[in-house]
């Protein structure tokens, strides 16, 4: 059986909200708003039961502080400065059947790291 893995998908769109309609839509998932202290809102669904979990939000550190901090340091992944929204994929079976729907995300996203 392959280890469990993340992929991160990058979208340019900075509208979290025009990201995630086209994530529910590709992927067949309904996505709920969560907030954390730590990743700052954020959004987040299954995938094929629990074969996948997705983690939808901008691409900034919810520390950040605008009237303090160096803007060179607001973004989340700061290796990749093109894409406003971040898709997270935690894969607990990354062989399965909905692997492809994920695939379908390249029309819009890109895949920027998997680990």
């Amino acid at each position: 059986m392959t280890e469990p893995f993340v992929e991160l998908w990058g979208f340019p769109d900075p509208d979290i909200e025009a990201v995630r309609g086209l994530v529910e839509r590709t992927l067949g998932v309904a996505m709920e708003l969560h907030e954390s202290e730590s990743i700052g809102p954020y959004y987040h669904a299954s995938l094929c039961g629990a074969h996948a979990d997705l983690v939808l939000r901008p691409n900034l550190d919810a520390s950040f502080d605008p009237e303090t901090d160096d803007p060179d340091e607001s973004l989340e992944e700061p290796d990749f400065p093109d894409f406003g929204s971040l898709l997270y994929v935690e894969w607990a079976t990354p062989g399965h059947t909905c692997r492809q729907s994920v695939d379908a995300l390249g029309a819009e996203a890109q895949l920027l790291i998997v680990e």
